[in-house]
């Protein structure tokens, strides 16, 4: 691409950054704007279930890159102005703030949201969820002053939130449909080891059941599993899954199917509009299918790879995932 055309880069998480770094990397000397809705420079979610949830660290040190980087990369940062609407033929996008930007290429890196619980009483004050610095801060405060903590859902975010609050000094229990946690992606046996694990750390294991309803009065005070117990908690965590954001991209016509469908290069099908991270459902040349994860080292390298792509490179995404 020319040193006059202009990268936008949509979404301002770890896939976003380093889409940025990767097309500056590649040489790419024209405009790069990377707009996100979150009001901070782009950061890490890792840490929001660890080291910031237990206030350990401050919530800036899971920030990308230094504070000065983009300035020194010539890289446009707006944060706190979504983009709201995407016209891939006329290569333009508008901003919450009003303002249009008109780009030759684009990378799709708006990420994932949490999966809401669809029970009676998820409504409740007092439940909550895991995807911002914002929420784990609002997370550890209420942790603090909690009676009993209930986690649902026992995969990466409910097995870390479950073992950060037990290290808080929390009372917790953790529900998990499945035999065992991690079950999807660990399998039984060392599933088995992390419900061993948790156990042994004094969080209270219900495995094998889902929740039927959550009850009390202005703000939770019950989870009633499915089986018919009933588990005391005052803060309720739910870690049930994300589904990728896709209304943009689906909005601006381009195909989607469990997530933003793209090609060994990471390109869409609108010609110029790539997508990395966890909306990617990318093909694969090893696999010879396509593949959509949802991981760190994920954004990481495939933001890296889309951004060298839109910068205008041909090199296929081979990556294997672990």
């Amino acid at each position: 691409m020319e040193s006059t055309s202009t990268l936008l880069i949509i979404g301002g998480g770890l896939a976003g950054a380093k889409a940025a770094e990767g097309a500056r990397e590649a040489g790419f000397e024209g405009r790069i704007v990377l707009a996100g809705e979150e009001a901070r420079n782009p950061y890490e979610r890792p840490p929001l279930s660890k080291d910031i949830l237990r206030a350990e660290k401050e919530s800036d040190s899971s920030q990308v890159h230094e504070s000065g980087y983009y300035a020194e990369q010539s890289i446009e940062l707006l944060t706190g102005d979504a983009i709201t609407s995407l016209d891939a033929g006329a290569k333009s996008a508008k901003l919450a703030s009003g303002a249009t930007i008109a780009f030759d290429a684009a990378v799709l890196a708006t990420g994932a949201a949490p999966r809401p619980l669809k029970v009676p009483g998820a409504d409740l004050a007092g439940v909550h969820y895991l995807r911002t610095v914002e929420d784990s801060v609002a997370l550890h405060d209420a942790i603090t002053k909690a009676s009993r903590v209930a986690v649902i859902g026992a995969g990466w975010i409910g097995s870390e939130v479950a073992a950060s609050a037990r290290q808080m000094g929390a009372e917790v229990v953790l529900i998990e449909e499945l035999a065992v946690p991690l079950h999807r992606v660990l399998g039984s046996q060392v599933g088995g080891m992390f419900s061993q694990l948790h156990s042994d750390h004094g969080v209270a294991m219900r495995l094998g059941v889902g929740v039927e309803k959550l009850e009390g009065g202005s703000a939770v005070e019950r989870v009633v599993l499915a089986d018919g117990r009933v588990e005391a908690a005052d803060v309720v965590v739910a870690g049930i899954g994300v589904t990728p954001r896709i209304e943009l991209a689906e909005a601006a016509g381009l195909t989607i199917d469990n997530g933003v469908v793209v090609d060994e290069n990471l390109q869409s099908s609108a010609p110029g509009i790539f997508a990395a991270g966890d909306i990617a459902n990318a093909f694969h040349p090893h696999f010879q299918r396509h593949l959509r994860i949802e991981h760190w080292a994920n954004a990481l390298n495939q933001g890296a790879a889309a951004g060298t792509n839109a910068s205008g490179k041909a090199a296929p995404y081979t990556r294997l995932p672990y």
